[in-house]
């Protein structure tokens, strides 16, 4: 008895919220689209690496890690290419509000996303096994994978308050495009974390 009271009093933050539960349901209330957007975006991935590796042999993009050791990495340039993307995709899934269905065709973008993902990694993967590690670890893979997070996010808030109460949402516009900003915000940060912080650290501890 002591011991689930123990278990319960961990799960549930300083003021009284259940984090677990409120994860649970949340995972409950979404989980098709949980499941389809991430099956497919694992799916497109394993797909594209298939394709490229037996057709695409000549492919070259930039591997980050390369430009960091060799002193070529912009921050600043390389930042704010990933931030802007990151802001197109929030305001592309913000865009199908109060539209049922509309969001269909963010399957299609993370369909792309994980395309570009894939080919962005062979594409990249030219150089010592350490440095193409950390550029998929600590780079690409991140990064785009922030880019599914923002969408499915976006779809699971829409699907909640805007598609079923037709012209009766509790929920305004107004409050849509502040919801979509803090996600930008927050998602950016990370974005952040694997633009500058982390080649940073990286740069100052291995090369």
């Amino acid at each position: 008895m002591l011991k689930e009271k123990l278990r319960h009093l961990k799960r549930i933050s300083p003021n009284g919220f259940d984090i677990f539960g409120y994860f649970k349901k949340y995972c409950v209330d979404n989980k098709l689209f949980l499941l389809t957007f991430y099956c497919l975006y694992i799916a497109i991935i394993a797909i594209s690496m298939f394709i490229v590796l037996n057709y695409e042999n000549n492919l070259v993009h930039d591997n980050y890690y390369q430009l960091l050791m060799q002193g070529e990495y912009e921050y600043t340039k390389v930042s704010l290419k990933y931030t802007l993307y990151n802001l197109l995709i929030a305001f592309v899934a913000m865009i199908t509000y109060k539209k049922k269905y509309a969001f269909a065709c963010l399957y299609f973008l993370v369909t792309f996303i994980a395309y570009r993902l894939a080919v962005n990694i062979m594409g990249s993967w030219q150089y010592t096994t350490l440095i193409n590690i950390l550029n998929t670890i600590l780079f690409y893979f991140p990064i785009f994978t922030i880019y599914i997070i923002v969408i499915v996010t976006m779809v699971c808030y829409i699907n909640k308050n805007y598609l079923y109460c037709h012209d009766r949402c509790p929920f305004t516009l107004k409050k849509i495009m502040i919801f979509t900003l803090t996600l930008f915000i927050s998602s950016t940060l990370l974005i952040l974390l694997h633009t500058i912080l982390y080649p940073f650290i990286t740069s100052k501890i291995l090369f």
